[in-house]
């Protein structure tokens, strides 16, 4: 359980077959800046409602009979630049002027339950809507993080994620914006969903039959490519099964010690793959040199998988492995990709083998779609 995610009113508030989802922050309120430039709140007490609409609109829906829950990221607490009393003290004060019963689910950090991930949504249906199944067909979410470009009506700014969108896409509910739910405005919007499309990914055509990647003859493989590109994944796949040491910095701590355990394994037989991002050749000639000094021909295995999908790739596996996996940071990838260099035969390989994606489920259902999910 990540220790930043929190309920409220979870086991007070009653299930329904109907449930009104909401985004907190510029949808429900907004800050008291009367020029709309202030973002942040700067306190638990600045906030108004986003609209005089807003406050008859959720009591109509309540009084209709749905239930209306809140799911909101609120990374701030995890980053400590707001406390987890704020925010918890805010959402009680704005039950309080509301004057109806609210669920209010909080991701305080960039884990497992942050949206777009639809693992709140996840937990409200399986422990706090009293085992009743919502109907998807009358349910709904409404947010502003709707990927809306600049301009999108005259003189709106840009959206700054479409967080929401894919939220409500990932849930399978019908989704609105604030405006469209509390204003009834009827704006074709051009949006951007901002990240690669894992459906799009699902229908690229599956090879006929497994290549042979591994050789018989001793030999080095360099791996090239992005963070959470499936290099490890591939290298556990194809080579370890068939007698590769894997060579890993995030496992071994340090270059050294990569040189040397790769130095050890060639010196006995073993063929070795160096399974590390090597964006740049000046990492990669250390190796090269050994294979050299060793006498022994170096293969590149490089990925050719996109930052989009590489991200995604990383945010699937931080929520299959229930968050022990860290998301890469954007920072990261900025940094690959700042000084990232391709491969070249003229760097001393003997072949230079680009490695596509392909989506590989294992049978795992569960896996399959936290894959097809938005990210």
């Amino acid at each position: 359980m990540d220790d930043h995610f929190f309920v409220l009113d979870g086991d007070i508030i009653r299930g329904s077959t109907k449930i009104a989802a909401f985004d907190l922050d510029h949808t429900i309120i907004k800050t008291t800046d009367p020029k709309g430039k202030q973002i942040f709140a700067k306190n638990r007490n600045d906030w108004m409602f986003w609209d005089t609409t807003v406050d008859p609109k959720l009591k109509d829906l309540y009084n209709d009979g749905y239930k209306i829950v809140i799911f909101t990221n609120q990374d701030g607490i995890d980053k400590k630049k707001v406390p987890k009393s704020d925010i918890t003290g805010k959402i009680l004060d704005i039950i309080k002027e509301l004057e109806i019963p609210l669920q209010v689910f909080v991701s305080g950090s960039k884990g497992i339950y942050h949206k777009p991930n639809s693992t709140m949504w996840d937990v409200m249906v399986r422990d706090f809507n009293n085992s009743i199944k919502p109907d998807m067909k009358v349910s709904f979410y409404c947010g502003d993080a709707a990927g809306r470009i600049l301009n999108w009506k005259k003189g709106a700014r840009k959206d700054f994620s479409c967080s929401d969108r894919k939220f409500a896409a990932n849930i399978g509910l019908p989704f609105y914006t604030p405006e469209e739910l509390f204003l009834e405005e009827n704006i074709e919007a051009t949006f951007e969903w901002g990240s690669v499309n894992p459906l799009v990914v699902c229908q690229d055509p599956q090879p006929l039959e497994t290549p042979q990647y591994h050789s018989a003859e001793l030999e080095m493989i360099i791996m090239i490519g992005l963070p959470a590109s499936g290099k490890s994944t591939f290298t556990e796949k194809y080579l370890v099964p068939n007698g590769y040491t894997r060579v890993n910095r995030d496992t071994l701590g340090t270059a050294a010690k990569c040189i040397k355990v790769a130095q050890e394994a060639l010196s006995e037989g073993v063929s070795v793959v160096i399974d590390n991002t090597n964006g740049i050749p000046e990492k990669r000639a250390e190796f090269i040199s050994l294979a050299k000094k060793m006498r022994v021909p170096v293969r590149c295995f490089y990925f050719t998988m996109s930052r989009e999908l590489a991200a995604h790739l990383n945010y699937v596996r931080v929520r299959e492995t229930g968050g022990k996996i860290k998301r890469i940071p954007e920072v990261a990838y900025n940094n690959y990709l700042k000084y990232f260099q391709p491969p070249s035969t003229s760097e001393g390989y003997s072949e230079i083998i680009k490695i596509e994606f392909v989506p590989d489920f294992r049978g795992d259902v569960e896996f399959e779609r936290m894959f097809k999910q938005w990210t």
